[in-house]
């Protein structure tokens, strides 16, 4: 048993000469086979063009798909705002998820070599396959599996950009995780929807639903949200949540209203305690996110802004 610790001892003593010898890398890189990395016959310009290389084509690829996504699920596919509105949207959420999964595969099983090398195979081979969807039967039928590889993908093949020898020890730690690559998530656009004066008398929220969708679909707010504010105080709860539940028809991610007396008198009717409701409209009021209007109003700023007069509003009629 003594022998086995001494002979252990020698190796890695000898180990820690060679590396402070300055013909290793010194940082614990290893080849594909394993071995210790010599530093005469790695790195420097002879690793540029594959890390330039799958960088230009990795990003080439993503944001390419990712500009072009809805145009093509709704004019090549035929699907529906809804159903690319959520296509689109779980495309992205799936994108920001799997950096957590390569990272685990880089730092704990793979390395960076292998797992650069297989995923970047993977990649190459389903961003072939997903353009063909459009002439499946039925289309899209690859469309899901080839786009889903990409994304699964997407961080997996990034090369690390840090050089750890330079780091101290701490951020040392941190390079071990991830490789120091960012994890970035895109906020969704808000558009905001002013709503002016009162509906006319016989004028009903099923009217004034046709005219928003009609304004909305026209606008463009697929994986955007709709807030409906300032004339909100002149519609009913049941107005309010038929317009804001017809998001799917007109694409919006989420349509809504803010939170006003009327949402408190909702709370109520539905059984929510004193307790709860005071304690709602306390954090609502305290984060300027309770919509009181015997205040004066700040107004809000929106990534765009739609505006309708609720007297201009038609009346619809539909028959056989």
């Amino acid at each position: 048993m003594g022998s086995v610790d001494e002979e252990r001892s020698l190796l890695e003593a000898e180990f820690d000469r060679a590396e402070n010898s300055g013909l290793y890398t010194g940082d614990g890189s290893v080849d594909f086979n394993g071995n210790p990395v010599l530093k005469q016959n790695t790195g420097n310009w002879k690793a540029c063009p594959f890390i330039f290389g799958n960088e230009c084509c990795e990003r080439l690829a993503y944001y390419g798909i990712a500009t072009n996504l809805v145009s093509y699920l709704t004019k090549k596919l035929h699907e529906g705002n809804a159903s690319a509105a959520r296509n689109v949207t779980t495309w992205q959420g799936t994108c920001y998820v799997t950096p957590l999964i390569g990272a685990v595969l880089t730092d704990a099983y793979w390395g960076r070599y292998w797992t650069i090398a297989a995923f970047s195979t993977i990649y190459f081979i389903f961003q072939t396959t997903a353009p063909k969807s459009c002439f499946m039967r039925p289309p899209g039928a690859i469309l899901a599996p080839g786009e889903s590889i990409i994304v699964t993908v997407f961080k997996f093949v990034e090369p690390p950009e840090n050089n750890e020898k330079q780091m101290d020890q701490k951020s040392r730690v941190k390079f071990k995780i991830m490789s120091l690559k960012p994890m970035s998530m895109v906020l969704p656009g808000v558009v905001g929807f002013k709503l002016l004066g009162k509906l006319r008398d016989g004028v009903t929220a099923t009217d004034l639903v046709l005219t928003v969708t009609q304004m909305l679909r026209k606008h463009g707010v697929v994986g955007k949200f709709v807030e409906f504010y300032e004339g909100m105080g002149k519609l009913s709860l049941a107005d309010r949540a038929t317009i804001a539940n017809m998001s799917p028809d007109y694409g919006a991610t989420m349509g809504f209203f803010p939170v006003d007396h009327l949402t408190l008198q909702y709370l109520q009717l539905t059984g929510r305690s004193d307790e709860t409701i005071a304690m709602i409209e306390s954090y609502l009021r305290t984060n300027k996110m309770f919509v009181d209007y015997n205040e004066p109003q700040i107004e809000k700023v929106y990534s765009s802004y739609l505006e309708l007069k609720l007297e201009d509003v038609e009346l619809c009629i539909s028959g056989a």
